[in-house]
């Protein structure tokens, strides 16, 4: 049987043991993200996320409150929490692929 390109030199348990690192360092990682704070500020409605893309909270300035013109106000808040969103996962997918082990077939 042929073995994957990169796959050989430390064998098995050097594998084994750079998966276990990298396993250690997600779950820091993880922990790490959960205190971070992400800031996004649409004028009057303003997100704070943490760094797994949770919401964790949201401000709307009063003076936008219109009962005419409700939709305006939704239209903000779901582009508020998108962007956090997007924003928050980006960054935390860059991070997880920076601590993943250079190990053929776990992609």
């Amino acid at each position: 049987m042929k073995l994957p390109k990169g796959f050989g030199g430390q064998g098995f348990s050097g594998m084994l043991q750079q998966a276990q690192q990298a396993m250690a360092r997600a779950q820091q990682l993880e922990e790490e993200l959960a205190l971070e704070r992400i800031a996004i500020d649409k004028g009057p409605v303003k997100a704070i996320f943490d760094g797994t893309g949770q919401i964790v909270s949201i401000k709307i300035d009063p003076s936008i409150v219109d009962p005419e013109d409700i939709e305006a106000m939704e239209d903000l808040i779901v582009s508020a929490v998108r962007d956090g969103f997007t924003t928050a996962t980006d960054a935390r997918n860059a991070r997880v692929q920076a601590i993943m082990p250079n190990v053929p077939g776990l992609g």
